[in-house]
Protein backbone atom coordinates (compact mmCIF):
# COMPACT_ATOMS: atom_id res chain seq x y z
CA UNK A 1 0.00 0.00 0.00
CA UNK A 2 1.18 3.53 -1.23
CA UNK A 3 2.01 6.19 1.41
CA UNK A 4 -0.51 9.19 1.30
CA UNK A 5 0.91 11.69 -1.14
CA UNK A 6 2.31 14.73 1.04
CA UNK A 7 0.77 17.44 -0.68
CA UNK A 8 -2.49 16.04 0.14
CA UNK A 9 -1.24 15.52 3.70
CA UNK A 10 -0.23 19.61 4.09
CA UNK A 11 -3.79 20.27 2.72
CA UNK A 12 -5.85 18.24 5.23
CA UNK A 13 -3.75 19.76 7.82
CA UNK A 14 -4.41 22.94 6.96
CA UNK A 15 -8.09 22.54 6.76
CA UNK A 16 -8.02 21.58 10.18
CA UNK A 17 -6.37 24.28 11.55
CA UNK A 18 -8.72 26.56 9.92
CA UNK A 19 -11.24 24.74 11.11
CA UNK A 20 -10.27 24.84 14.71
CA UNK A 21 -9.93 29.20 13.98
CA UNK A 22 -13.19 29.67 12.66
CA UNK A 23 -14.52 27.63 15.62
CA UNK A 24 -12.84 29.73 17.78
CA UNK A 25 -14.07 33.21 16.43
CA UNK A 26 -17.62 31.51 16.37
CA UNK A 27 -17.07 30.57 19.95
CA UNK A 28 -16.36 34.28 21.25
CA UNK A 29 -18.39 35.93 19.51
CA UNK A 30 -21.20 33.92 20.91
CA UNK A 31 -20.42 34.57 24.14
CA UNK A 32 -18.34 37.95 24.23
CA UNK A 33 -20.12 41.14 23.22
CA UNK A 34 -18.09 44.45 22.69
CA UNK A 35 -19.84 47.13 24.72
CA UNK A 36 -18.68 50.89 25.26
CA UNK A 37 -18.05 52.33 28.81
CA UNK A 38 -17.37 55.74 29.78
CA UNK A 39 -14.66 56.41 32.46
CA UNK A 40 -14.52 59.75 34.03
CA UNK A 41 -10.32 60.64 33.24
CA UNK A 42 -8.29 63.59 35.83
CA UNK A 43 -7.22 66.60 34.06
CA UNK A 44 -3.67 66.22 33.19
CA UNK A 45 -0.83 68.64 31.95
CA UNK A 46 -1.42 72.56 32.17
CA UNK A 47 -5.35 71.74 32.54
CA UNK A 48 -4.81 70.71 36.04
CA UNK A 49 -3.54 73.51 37.30
CA UNK A 50 -5.31 76.04 34.99
CA UNK A 51 -9.03 76.37 35.15
CA UNK A 52 -8.98 78.40 31.80
CA UNK A 53 -7.05 75.83 29.86
CA UNK A 54 -9.82 74.62 28.20
CA UNK A 55 -11.20 78.22 27.55
CA UNK A 56 -8.05 78.96 25.84
CA UNK A 57 -7.81 76.19 23.06
CA UNK A 58 -11.77 77.05 22.12
CA UNK A 59 -10.64 80.72 21.23
CA UNK A 60 -7.51 79.75 19.86
CA UNK A 61 -9.80 77.90 17.35
CA UNK A 62 -11.62 80.67 17.02
CA UNK A 63 -9.04 82.54 15.23
CA UNK A 64 -8.11 84.61 18.21
CA UNK A 65 -4.05 84.00 19.67
CA UNK A 66 -4.91 83.73 23.40
CA UNK A 67 -2.14 83.30 25.93
CA UNK A 68 -1.82 82.20 29.66
CA UNK A 69 -0.33 84.54 32.34
CA UNK A 70 0.14 82.24 35.56
CA UNK A 71 -0.19 85.07 37.54
CA UNK A 72 -1.92 88.45 38.39
CA UNK A 73 2.09 89.35 39.68
CA UNK A 74 3.32 88.82 36.87
CA UNK A 75 1.59 91.23 34.57
CA UNK A 76 4.17 93.78 34.81
CA UNK A 77 3.61 95.30 31.15
CA UNK A 78 0.27 96.02 29.88
CA UNK A 79 -0.90 95.12 26.25
CA UNK A 80 -2.00 97.49 23.53
CA UNK A 81 -5.29 98.04 23.87
CA UNK A 82 -6.87 95.80 21.47
CA UNK A 83 -5.93 92.96 23.44
CA UNK A 84 -8.45 91.78 25.70
CA UNK A 85 -8.14 91.26 29.75
CA UNK A 86 -9.68 88.01 31.51
CA UNK A 87 -8.93 87.88 35.32
CA UNK A 88 -11.04 85.34 36.72
CA UNK A 89 -8.66 85.41 40.00
CA UNK A 90 -10.24 87.45 43.71
CA UNK A 91 -7.28 90.53 42.30
CA UNK A 92 -6.78 90.50 46.17
CA UNK A 93 -2.79 91.36 45.78
CA UNK A 94 -2.93 94.11 43.45
CA UNK A 95 -1.83 97.87 44.87
CA UNK A 96 -3.17 101.05 44.31
CA UNK A 97 -0.69 101.48 41.51
CA UNK A 98 -1.86 98.31 38.95
CA UNK A 99 -5.22 99.09 40.03
CA UNK A 100 -4.58 102.49 38.31
CA UNK A 101 -2.59 101.39 35.67
CA UNK A 102 -5.38 99.15 34.82
CA UNK A 103 -8.07 102.08 34.92
CA UNK A 104 -5.73 104.11 32.93
CA UNK A 105 -5.70 101.58 29.96
CA UNK A 106 -9.01 100.74 30.07
CA UNK A 107 -9.93 104.53 29.05
CA UNK A 108 -7.40 104.43 26.40
CA UNK A 109 -9.42 101.70 24.55
CA UNK A 110 -8.70 98.68 26.70
CA UNK A 111 -11.10 95.83 27.30
CA UNK A 112 -10.87 94.11 30.80
CA UNK A 113 -13.02 91.22 32.08
CA UNK A 114 -13.25 90.25 35.32
CA UNK A 115 -14.58 88.49 38.04
CA UNK A 116 -16.87 89.47 40.85
CA UNK A 117 -15.73 89.33 44.41
CA UNK A 118 -18.80 89.75 47.41
CA UNK A 119 -17.93 92.56 49.91
CA UNK A 120 -18.73 90.33 52.83
CA UNK A 121 -18.28 93.60 55.04
CA UNK A 122 -20.86 94.95 52.93
CA UNK A 123 -23.13 92.21 52.47
CA UNK A 124 -23.70 91.82 56.78
CA UNK A 125 -23.65 95.16 57.65
CA UNK A 126 -26.89 96.77 59.16
CA UNK A 127 -27.78 98.74 56.79
CA UNK A 128 -27.68 96.04 54.33
CA UNK A 129 -29.38 94.06 55.84
CA UNK A 130 -31.96 96.16 56.50
CA UNK A 131 -32.34 96.73 52.71
CA UNK A 132 -32.53 92.51 51.93
CA UNK A 133 -35.52 92.05 50.03
CA UNK A 134 -38.36 89.99 52.04
CA UNK A 135 -38.57 87.25 49.22
CA UNK A 136 -42.27 86.52 50.27
CA UNK A 137 -41.16 85.52 53.83
CA UNK A 138 -43.40 86.47 56.67
CA UNK A 139 -42.84 86.87 60.43
CA UNK A 140 -43.30 84.08 62.91
CA UNK A 141 -47.28 85.32 63.25
CA UNK A 142 -47.37 84.70 60.16
CA UNK A 143 -46.24 81.10 59.84
CA UNK A 144 -48.70 78.15 59.63
CA UNK A 145 -48.25 75.94 61.95
CA UNK A 146 -48.09 73.26 58.90
CA UNK A 147 -44.81 75.07 58.08
CA UNK A 148 -43.40 74.44 61.19
CA UNK A 149 -42.41 78.16 63.46
CA UNK A 150 -38.71 77.93 64.95
CA UNK A 151 -38.23 75.79 67.89
CA UNK A 152 -36.42 77.00 70.87
CA UNK A 153 -33.74 74.69 69.38
CA UNK A 154 -34.19 76.08 65.86
CA UNK A 155 -32.69 79.48 67.39
CA UNK A 156 -28.92 80.72 66.98
CA UNK A 157 -27.41 83.25 68.60
CA UNK A 158 -24.19 84.97 67.76
CA UNK A 159 -22.00 87.04 69.70
CA UNK A 160 -21.11 90.31 68.59
CA UNK A 161 -17.28 90.04 69.59
CA UNK A 162 -17.05 86.94 67.41
CA UNK A 163 -18.88 88.42 64.25
CA UNK A 164 -16.93 91.52 64.64
CA UNK A 165 -13.72 88.92 64.54
CA UNK A 166 -15.32 87.22 61.55
CA UNK A 167 -16.05 90.45 59.68
CA UNK A 168 -12.28 91.49 60.10
CA UNK A 169 -10.70 88.53 58.32
CA UNK A 170 -12.91 88.97 55.61
CA UNK A 171 -11.26 90.56 51.95
CA UNK A 172 -11.17 93.89 51.50
CA UNK A 173 -13.73 95.88 49.17
CA UNK A 174 -11.97 95.57 45.69
CA UNK A 175 -11.24 98.84 43.92
CA UNK A 176 -12.10 98.02 40.52
CA UNK A 177 -15.88 97.21 41.88
CA UNK A 178 -15.50 100.68 43.87
CA UNK A 179 -14.78 102.30 40.66
CA UNK A 180 -17.74 100.97 39.01
CA UNK A 181 -20.11 101.79 41.78
CA UNK A 182 -21.12 97.91 41.83
CA UNK A 183 -21.19 95.57 44.61
CA UNK A 184 -21.90 91.80 44.61
CA UNK A 185 -25.44 90.50 46.44
CA UNK A 186 -27.84 87.95 47.30
CA UNK A 187 -27.78 84.63 45.44
CA UNK A 188 -29.54 84.26 41.85
CA UNK A 189 -32.38 82.16 41.58
CA UNK A 190 -33.20 79.36 38.96
CA UNK A 191 -36.19 78.45 38.57
CA UNK A 192 -34.90 74.75 38.10
CA UNK A 193 -31.47 73.93 40.24
CA UNK A 194 -31.26 70.97 37.19
CA UNK A 195 -32.59 73.27 34.26
CA UNK A 196 -30.55 76.20 32.37
CA UNK A 197 -31.13 79.67 32.02
CA UNK A 198 -31.62 81.96 28.98
CA UNK A 199 -29.50 85.26 28.89
CA UNK A 200 -29.91 87.77 25.94
CA UNK A 201 -26.18 89.17 25.43
CA UNK A 202 -25.57 92.02 22.49
CA UNK A 203 -23.18 90.31 19.73
CA UNK A 204 -25.34 87.27 19.81
CA UNK A 205 -28.69 87.11 17.22
CA UNK A 206 -30.54 84.52 19.84
CA UNK A 207 -30.84 83.50 24.16
CA UNK A 208 -28.14 81.79 24.98
CA UNK A 209 -28.36 79.01 27.51
CA UNK A 210 -26.50 79.43 30.90
CA UNK A 211 -26.11 76.42 33.18
CA UNK A 212 -27.33 76.45 37.04
CA UNK A 213 -24.72 77.01 39.43
CA UNK A 214 -24.18 79.62 41.98
CA UNK A 215 -24.30 83.29 40.76
CA UNK A 216 -24.41 86.06 43.17
CA UNK A 217 -26.31 88.86 41.66
CA UNK A 218 -24.49 92.29 40.53
CA UNK A 219 -26.23 95.17 42.16
CA UNK A 220 -25.36 98.80 40.44
CA UNK A 221 -25.18 101.45 43.92
CA UNK A 222 -27.07 104.58 43.36
CA UNK A 223 -24.26 106.87 42.14
CA UNK A 224 -23.87 104.83 39.04
CA UNK A 225 -24.87 106.71 36.19
CA UNK A 226 -23.23 105.21 33.43
CA UNK A 227 -24.49 105.75 30.62
CA UNK A 228 -24.67 102.85 27.29
CA UNK A 229 -24.46 100.14 30.22
CA UNK A 230 -25.32 96.59 29.16
CA UNK A 231 -27.07 94.61 32.03
CA UNK A 232 -27.68 90.68 31.58
CA UNK A 233 -29.75 89.54 34.06
CA UNK A 234 -31.45 86.15 35.22
CA UNK A 235 -34.86 86.51 36.54
CA UNK A 236 -34.40 89.94 37.01
CA UNK A 237 -30.62 90.03 38.64
CA UNK A 238 -28.22 91.00 37.34
CA UNK A 239 -25.87 88.00 36.05
CA UNK A 240 -22.87 90.32 34.20
CA UNK A 241 -22.59 93.73 33.26
CA UNK A 242 -20.61 96.05 30.80
CA UNK A 243 -19.82 99.14 31.76
CA UNK A 244 -18.05 101.61 29.15
CA UNK A 245 -15.42 103.87 30.58
CA UNK A 246 -14.17 106.49 28.41
CA UNK A 247 -12.55 104.50 25.20
CA UNK A 248 -12.90 101.10 26.79
CA UNK A 249 -14.84 98.93 28.47
CA UNK A 250 -14.88 96.77 31.72
CA UNK A 251 -17.11 93.71 31.77
CA UNK A 252 -17.92 92.40 35.24
CA UNK A 253 -19.29 89.07 35.51
CA UNK A 254 -20.61 87.31 39.10
CA UNK A 255 -18.72 84.25 38.56
CA UNK A 256 -16.92 82.36 35.21
CA UNK A 257 -17.03 79.18 37.24
CA UNK A 258 -19.18 78.34 33.98
CA UNK A 259 -15.88 78.50 31.23
CA UNK A 260 -14.15 76.63 33.81
CA UNK A 261 -12.20 73.13 31.90
CA UNK A 262 -15.48 71.15 33.39
CA UNK A 263 -18.33 72.86 32.21
CA UNK A 264 -17.03 75.01 28.96
CA UNK A 265 -18.64 72.38 26.85
CA UNK A 266 -22.33 72.73 28.51
CA UNK A 267 -24.95 74.24 27.22
CA UNK A 268 -23.93 77.33 25.19
CA UNK A 269 -21.32 78.62 28.01
CA UNK A 270 -18.65 78.87 25.02
CA UNK A 271 -20.49 81.10 22.66
CA UNK A 272 -21.18 82.89 25.42
CA UNK A 273 -17.22 83.14 26.30
CA UNK A 274 -17.08 84.66 23.03
CA UNK A 275 -19.74 87.19 23.27
CA UNK A 276 -18.07 88.69 26.70
CA UNK A 277 -14.63 89.12 25.12
CA UNK A 278 -15.99 90.68 21.98
CA UNK A 279 -18.08 93.24 23.81
CA UNK A 280 -16.43 96.45 22.63
CA UNK A 281 -18.38 98.14 19.31
CA UNK A 282 -16.76 98.23 16.48
CA UNK A 283 -17.49 101.68 15.93
CA UNK A 284 -19.15 104.34 17.80
CA UNK A 285 -22.66 103.58 17.77
CA UNK A 286 -22.19 100.48 15.63
CA UNK A 287 -24.59 97.22 16.40
CA UNK A 288 -21.45 95.17 16.02
CA UNK A 289 -18.99 93.72 18.25
CA UNK A 290 -15.19 94.08 17.77
CA UNK A 291 -12.72 90.96 17.52
CA UNK A 292 -9.78 91.34 19.52
CA UNK A 293 -6.38 90.95 18.22
CA UNK A 294 -5.24 88.91 21.51
CA UNK A 295 -6.43 87.96 25.07
CA UNK A 296 -4.91 87.31 27.76
CA UNK A 297 -6.09 84.86 30.24
CA UNK A 298 -5.32 85.39 34.11
CA UNK A 299 -6.51 83.15 36.25
CA UNK A 300 -4.03 83.10 39.74
CA UNK A 301 -3.18 85.81 42.11
CA UNK A 302 -0.21 84.05 43.37
CA UNK A 303 3.38 84.10 42.42
CA UNK A 304 4.96 80.81 41.20
CA UNK A 305 7.50 79.63 43.11
CA UNK A 306 11.49 80.32 42.69
CA UNK A 307 11.88 76.74 41.61
CA UNK A 308 9.54 76.58 39.13
CA UNK A 309 10.20 80.14 37.28
CA UNK A 310 14.05 78.87 37.12
CA UNK A 311 12.30 74.96 35.60
CA UNK A 312 10.72 77.20 33.14
CA UNK A 313 13.28 79.89 32.26
CA UNK A 314 16.44 77.57 32.62
CA UNK A 315 15.11 73.87 32.38
CA UNK A 316 18.18 72.92 29.72
CA UNK A 317 20.53 74.59 32.13
CA UNK A 318 18.90 72.71 35.28
CA UNK A 319 18.80 69.51 33.12
CA UNK A 320 22.74 69.78 33.09
CA UNK A 321 23.89 70.73 36.37
CA UNK A 322 21.79 67.29 37.56
CA UNK A 323 23.13 65.41 35.44
CA UNK A 324 27.11 66.99 35.81
CA UNK A 325 26.26 66.39 40.00
CA UNK A 326 25.32 62.94 39.26
CA UNK A 327 28.61 61.75 37.60
CA UNK A 328 30.42 63.70 40.32
CA UNK A 329 28.75 61.88 42.71
CA UNK A 330 29.99 58.61 40.85
CA UNK A 331 33.09 59.49 40.59
CA UNK A 332 34.31 60.81 44.18
CA UNK A 333 32.05 57.15 45.62
CA UNK A 334 34.07 54.87 43.62
CA UNK A 335 38.07 53.77 43.57
CA UNK A 336 40.31 51.24 42.97
CA UNK A 337 42.13 49.88 45.92
CA UNK A 338 43.64 51.13 48.88
CA UNK A 339 43.90 54.91 49.35
CA UNK A 340 47.62 55.78 48.50
CA UNK A 341 49.03 57.62 52.16
CA UNK A 342 50.20 60.84 51.11
CA UNK A 343 54.24 60.92 50.96
CA UNK A 344 55.86 63.20 53.15
CA UNK A 345 58.00 66.55 52.12
CA UNK A 346 61.59 65.17 52.72
CA UNK A 347 63.65 67.44 54.74
CA UNK A 348 67.79 67.04 55.32
CA UNK A 349 68.73 66.63 58.95
CA UNK A 350 70.40 69.97 60.78
CA UNK A 351 73.33 67.53 61.00
CA UNK A 352 74.08 66.98 57.58
CA UNK A 353 73.78 70.94 57.13
CA UNK A 354 76.37 71.20 59.42
CA UNK A 355 78.63 68.90 57.38
CA UNK A 356 77.89 70.50 54.21
CA UNK A 357 78.62 74.18 55.68
CA UNK A 358 81.86 73.08 57.65
CA UNK A 359 83.34 71.43 53.89
CA UNK A 360 82.45 74.31 52.40
CA UNK A 361 84.06 76.73 55.26
CA UNK A 362 87.35 74.64 55.18
CA UNK A 363 87.94 74.75 51.64
CA UNK A 364 87.34 78.20 51.27
CA UNK A 365 89.95 78.69 54.39
CA UNK A 366 87.22 80.24 56.37
CA UNK A 367 87.12 77.91 58.69
CA UNK A 368 88.16 80.38 61.52
CA UNK A 369 84.49 82.32 61.09
CA UNK A 370 82.36 79.38 61.43
CA UNK A 371 84.44 78.26 64.49
CA UNK A 372 84.26 81.73 65.86
CA UNK A 373 80.28 82.89 65.35
CA UNK A 374 79.34 79.03 66.31
CA UNK A 375 81.21 79.53 69.60
CA UNK A 376 79.90 83.13 70.48
CA UNK A 377 76.19 81.39 69.46
CA UNK A 378 77.28 78.41 72.42
CA UNK A 379 78.49 81.48 74.58
CA UNK A 380 75.41 83.26 74.20
CA UNK A 381 73.13 80.32 74.76
CA UNK A 382 75.02 79.49 77.79
CA UNK A 383 75.05 82.81 79.48
CA UNK A 384 71.15 82.57 79.61
CA UNK A 385 71.03 79.45 80.53
CA UNK A 386 73.88 79.66 83.64
CA UNK A 387 73.80 82.66 86.14
CA UNK A 388 76.95 83.97 86.41
CA UNK A 389 78.57 82.34 83.29
CA UNK A 390 80.50 85.00 82.30
CA UNK A 391 82.22 85.67 85.72
CA UNK A 392 83.78 82.07 86.02
CA UNK A 393 86.77 81.07 84.42
CA UNK A 394 87.35 79.25 81.78
CA UNK A 395 88.56 76.48 84.29
CA UNK A 396 85.07 76.52 86.09
CA UNK A 397 83.17 76.79 83.02
CA UNK A 398 85.08 73.50 81.81
CA UNK A 399 84.05 71.96 85.40
CA UNK A 400 80.64 72.95 85.13
CA UNK A 401 79.60 72.41 82.09
CA UNK A 402 81.37 68.56 82.13
CA UNK A 403 79.07 68.18 84.73
CA UNK A 404 76.09 69.00 83.20
CA UNK A 405 76.83 67.45 79.61
CA UNK A 406 78.42 64.56 81.45
CA UNK A 407 81.61 65.01 79.47
CA UNK A 408 85.50 64.77 79.68
CA UNK A 409 87.11 68.04 81.04
CA UNK A 410 89.82 67.66 78.08
CA UNK A 411 87.65 67.53 74.98
CA UNK A 412 85.38 70.03 76.47
CA UNK A 413 87.85 72.67 76.47
CA UNK A 414 89.34 72.25 72.99
CA UNK A 415 85.77 72.35 71.80
CA UNK A 416 85.30 75.99 73.59
CA UNK A 417 88.67 77.57 73.06
CA UNK A 418 91.53 74.93 71.82
CA UNK A 419 92.95 75.52 68.57
CA UNK A 420 90.92 73.41 65.71
CA UNK A 421 93.27 73.42 62.60
CA UNK A 422 94.32 69.56 62.02
CA UNK A 423 91.57 68.66 59.82
CA UNK A 424 88.17 68.84 58.13
CA UNK A 425 86.70 66.10 59.77
CA UNK A 426 88.33 67.52 63.19
CA UNK A 427 86.69 70.84 62.44
CA UNK A 428 83.34 69.40 61.21
CA UNK A 429 83.09 67.25 64.70
CA UNK A 430 83.38 70.80 66.51
CA UNK A 431 80.92 72.38 64.79
CA UNK A 432 78.48 69.90 65.47
CA UNK A 433 79.72 69.38 69.66
CA UNK A 434 79.12 73.27 69.75
CA UNK A 435 75.53 72.89 68.30
CA UNK A 436 74.77 70.32 70.66
CA UNK A 437 76.17 72.30 73.42
CA UNK A 438 73.65 75.19 72.08
CA UNK A 439 70.51 73.31 72.04
CA UNK A 440 71.15 70.80 74.74
CA UNK A 441 71.16 73.83 77.52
Amino acid sequence: MSSMNPWIKRALYAIAILALAALLILSFQKNFEYVEKTQWQPLSGEARSNPLYAGMLFLRRMGIPTETIDSLQDLTTLPDTDTVLLISSSRQTLRDEQVSNLLDWVKSGGHLIIAGITDWNSYFSDDSLANEPNDGVGDESERSEGEGAGTEDDEVYYDEDEMAEALASLPTIDALQEFLDVELREKIQFDDDKTPEKISIKGSDKPLELGPYYYNSIVLRDKNTASKLEQIAINGKNFAIRQPVEDGLITLVSDFAFINNYKIGEYDHAEILWNIVRGKPMLAGASGLQLPRAIWLIHSDERASLFAVIWKTWWALVITLAMLFVFWILRVSRRFGPVIAKETEDRRNLLEHIDASGAYYWKQKNQAILLESTRQAAQQQLAKSIPGWQAMSQQDQIQLLAKRLKMNESPLAKILYGNIANSAHEFTETIKQLEHIRTSL
